[in-house]
């Protein structure tokens, strides 16, 4: 019993030293005094806080750092006006593949009224499979067309085009001549200059001279490189923030949008775009009373190698 008292009374005794100890700590520190040194730490306060905010600031911007583990993606594009009597057709159409080692895109445009074989609907123009199928049925098309594995596809319609151009400031263009709308009109000089997004959409649809499909292409991959430039000037806060603002909301996309933030995450880097851009060689014929855009197999293949990886990678999970 008496062995008992004691040791309570010890413990008793350590815990109070442990109370007074920490209660003497905190007055001391709070004083401004070293507990060990009893220098006053007042004049090292700022330095000291400086040097706190620095580590802070490098250990954040460590843990912004993700290890780059980005594959080239290789997705399609779809441009729609959904309001128009082309209803559920696409009006543009790109595949496009982007290397991010070499920070090189390379497009290519397919006509609208390319005659391909639409699976479960025969030989038909590429747009008409939008019509019957969605995304799902014109991705397939383009898959058994060209012989790849599109990662996704990316659907938005003109108005969120326009919108998301004039969100960015504009896109700078060349314009090859004056273009005019009701024949009269002057909309877009010759020259180079500034579109705003109805003024952009106008200049990407444009289809009353004689370039036909082929100015109406080159133009559509103008802007859209244009495009390309101006985001990847913008900080990445805005670029999360165009994504938080359209995805659903007039893009529709079958991308996970947290993969999709996750590879715009890894791409700050990503400053040097080069740009390639292709299109595919037809020729125009009418069957059967309809106007069609027609391929040789020699210039399908040309295509078809710009978006062949040899190198076996893993193909990216977006969904």
């Amino acid at each position: 019993m008496k062995n008992r008292k004691s040791m309570i009374i010890l413990l008793s005794s350590l815990m109070l030293v442990i109370v007074v100890s920490l209660v003497i700590v905190v007055n001391t520190n709070m004083n401004g005094r070293s507990l060990f040194t009893g220098t006053n730490q007042n004049a090292d306060q700022e330095t000291d806080s400086g040097s706190l905010k620095d580590v802070l600031n490098q250990n954040n911007e460590a843990l912004l750092e993700l290890v780059d583990t980005r594959k080239t993606v290789t997705f399609a594009l779809y441009g729609t006006d959904e309001r128009s009597d082309e209803t559920g057709r696409s009006d543009i159409i790109m595949i496009v593949r982007y290397d991010p080692t070499q920070q090189k895109m390379v497009m290519a445009s397919l006509p609208r009224d390319l005659r391909v074989n639409v699976p479960g609907y025969g030989l038909d123009k590429i747009n008409h499979a939008y019509a019957y199928g969605g995304s799902e049925l014109i991705d397939q098309t383009i898959e058994e067309l060209l012989g790849i594995k599109l990662d996704f596809s990316v659907k938005l319609d003109f108005d969120t085009f326009a919108s998301i151009i004039n969100d960015v400031g504009g896109v700078r263009i060349v314009a090859q001549k004056d273009f005019y709308k009701n024949e009269n009109q002057l909309v877009i000089s010759q020259g180079e200059q500034l579109l705003n997004g109805k003024n952009a959409l106008f200049y990407v649809r444009f289809r009353s001279d004689s370039d036909g499909d082929y100015g109406r292409i080159a133009r559509q991959q103008e802007v859209v490189i244009s495009l390309m430039n101006q985001l990847k000037s913008m900080s990445l806060k805005k670029k999360l923030e165009l994504i938080d603002r359209y995805y659903n909301n007039g893009i529709e996309t079958d991308v996970n949008v947290s993969k999709l933030k996750e590879y715009l995450n890894m791409s700050g880097g990503d400053t040097n775009l080069s740009f390639e851009n292709y299109r595919l060689k037809t020729y125009s014929e009418i069957i059967d009373g309809l106007w069609y855009e027609l391929y040789s197999q020699e210039d399908l293949e040309v295509i078809k190698n710009l978006f062949t990886i040899n190198e076996v990678t893993n193909q990216e999970n977006w969904n």
